[in-house]
């Protein structure tokens, strides 16, 4: 069985862990990107992320997946390229060989991988996230962080995204918006909301995705409590850029994220 198998389902159930209150049920999904083989294993569709198996994971190319969303950004959202799309999710490959359906969130993971040079991606749908992401200001709640440690893990500016229908006007809607933060910021965002939907987050290992959920989850609490109190004070622009840039804080990141049992 494969390794990144046996390091997506550790991950899987600690998302999926009913005290984290991340996901329930079959929300969510992880993925991690091998970039020799060009090659992205992620969840099966349907899989309940605490109950995952090492046969729940399935092997994707890389670069079909890609072309689907260059395509799409110059067309839209056809229905041509909604059935080739599905046809790559289709064609997912287990670690033992069988095929089964990728999730049809798939395409939120390839933007991470093609753009913003993550190997693992987690997407997640924590309460609190989705509370403030449903709300009627649900962008002006996320203009800005609310403490430096959102800031030092989560990057001093959130992406917001309103709402796209998972699948492929969802993929394209990370890969538009992900584009412009670049254009915008020359960095990449490190926390993603999803307009009534989810939280988006990445790391260069798995306790790195999982950790900024974390503190994601943290800051949507803060900002409710803050909400509830008069309104949510955030942190200057100018003050967030340099605490999360700071050469003390990007260690201390380097720390935070370090699983230490390892």
């Amino acid at each position: 069985m494969s390794k990144l198998a046996k390091e997506l389902n550790e991950l899987a159930h600690k998302t999926g862990d009913p005290f984290e209150d991340l996901t329930i049920l079959a929300e969510g999904n992880v993925a991690a990107y091998n970039a020799a083989k060009r090659k992205f294993l992620v969840k099966a569709s349907g899989v309940v992320m605490g109950k995952a198996q090492l046969e729940d994971w399935v092997w994707l190319d890389l670069d079909p997946c890609v072309e689907i969303l260059e395509a799409a950004q110059k067309q839209g959202s056809t229905q041509a390229l909604t059935d080739q799309l599905n046809k790559v999710l289709h064609a997912g490959q287990t670690p033992d060989g069988k095929i089964r359906k990728a999730s049809i969130e798939t395409l939120v993971h390839v933007v991470a991988f093609h753009l913003m040079e993550s190997t693992w991606s987690l997407h997640s749908h924590p309460t609190p996230v989705v509370a403030l992401a449903s709300s009627t200001k649900a962008a002006e709640h996320y203009q800005a962080s609310v403490f430096p440690d959102e800031t030092v893990l989560c990057g001093p500016v959130p992406l917001f995204l309103k709402f796209a229908e998972p699948g492929l006007e969802l993929g394209l809607g990370v890969y538009k918006g992900v584009k412009e933060y670049l254009n915008r910021y020359g960095r990449n965002p490190g926390q993603i909301i999803l307009g009534n939907h989810g939280l988006c987050t990445f790391g260069t290992g798995s306790d790195e995705a999982f950790a900024t959920t974390k503190m994601a989850v943290k800051a949507a609490r803060v900002r409710i409590g803050a909400l509830s109190a008069g309104g949510i004070s955030f942190v200057p622009d100018d003050m967030a850029e340099k605490i999360a840039f700071r050469p003390d804080e990007v260690k201390r990141r380097a720390d935070l994220v370090a699983d230490k049992t390892k």
